[in-house]
């Protein structure tokens, strides 16, 4: 049987939520982001996994990393692989070449500080909203610069955030302008009709029929690939975004209401994932096919 990836972006939904609300709703509050619910959203998903005996890839965003290093520590202890999702969840495609080097250098030392463990290598990157995109290719170059083996920022879809439309669907090794190589593990699609439909997991996974993954698992499966999929640990979480925002607008109260549906059926359609298919990390998927 396929080893399918499954990994964890390890942060907030208000830490990320900026893009989505839009630059016009930055002054609606994020409650300091209550970091409660990202400690106690990824300690829950951490003891469905130990049930299932499955190891992930955790893409811990730096602002997160700073303010709980006892999580990044408690997840390494559980045998999951530590990699980073930058150190401020800004989109990339939004800085400099020398300030997204800034940006993931930051991210990489505080997580090691963290750890206590100067000599730890994170291997892997995946970029907030997945921004690596025709617009910042050259985020790549970067990264392999810097000593990153694997990316998983790139999601082969079209989107008003993020996406690079005509990538490759599948893991590959990416040749950079500077010389260098690193391989890229896109989030997972599913063509139809000459389009990419996005079946990666995140948001798709939570609205769309647990059938219609699975179907989309077995196929790429079928043709010797893994797919390479996300959750976000607030997708379990069906207290938060409850209460209105102060001052809520028609927007506002579209992105609440369309961000908390269905979250009360994701560790259902999770624990049926885990047991209909084979699931590892990143990095010992990558150590099993070398």
């Amino acid at each position: 049987m396929i080893r399918n990836i499954l990994t964890l972006d390890i942060e907030g939904w208000y830490q990320s939520s900026l893009e989505i609300l839009g630059p016009e709703h930055a002054d609606v509050p994020r409650p300091v982001l209550p970091g409660e619910r990202v400690v106690s959203n990824t300690q829950r998903l951490l003891r469905i996994l130990a049930e299932y005996d499955v190891y992930t890839t955790c893409f811990i965003l730096g602002t997160v990393a700073e303010k709980y290093p006892d999580l990044v520590r408690e997840i390494k202890a559980a045998g999951h692989e530590i990699a980073t999702h930058g150190y401020s969840h800004e989109l990339v495609y939004h800085m400099t070449p020398a300030e997204f080097r800034a940006d993931v250098k930051r991210a990489i030392q505080l997580t090691k500080s963290v750890i206590h463990n100067s000599k730890f290598t994170i291997r892997g990157y995946r970029a907030p909203y997945f921004s690596i995109t025709q617009k910042s290719e050259w985020a790549l170059d970067v990264l392999a610069e810097l000593g990153i083996e694997y990316d998983s920022s790139i999601f082969p879809i079209r989107r008003k955030l993020y996406g690079f439309p005509g990538w490759e669907g599948y893991p590959h090794a990416v040749n950079t302008r500077n010389g260098c190589s690193l391989l890229e593990l896109p989030i997972s699609t599913l063509s139809i009709f000459g389009q990419n439909l996005p079946i990666g997991g995140g948001g798709y996974f939570r609205l769309l029929p647990y059938s219609l993954t699975q179907k989309a698992i077995h196929s790429i499966n079928s043709h010797g690939q893994p797919i390479i999929f996300y959750l976000h640990p607030y997708e379990l979480d069906t207290d938060e975004l409850r209460d209105p925002f102060p001052d809520e607008t028609w927007k506002t109260r579209f992105v609440r209401l369309s961000q908390r549906l269905n979250r009360g059926k994701t560790e259902e359609k999770l624990r049926r994932l885990l047991s209909d298919f084979e699931w590892t990390s990143a990095r010992r998927w990558i150590a099993e096919v070398k």
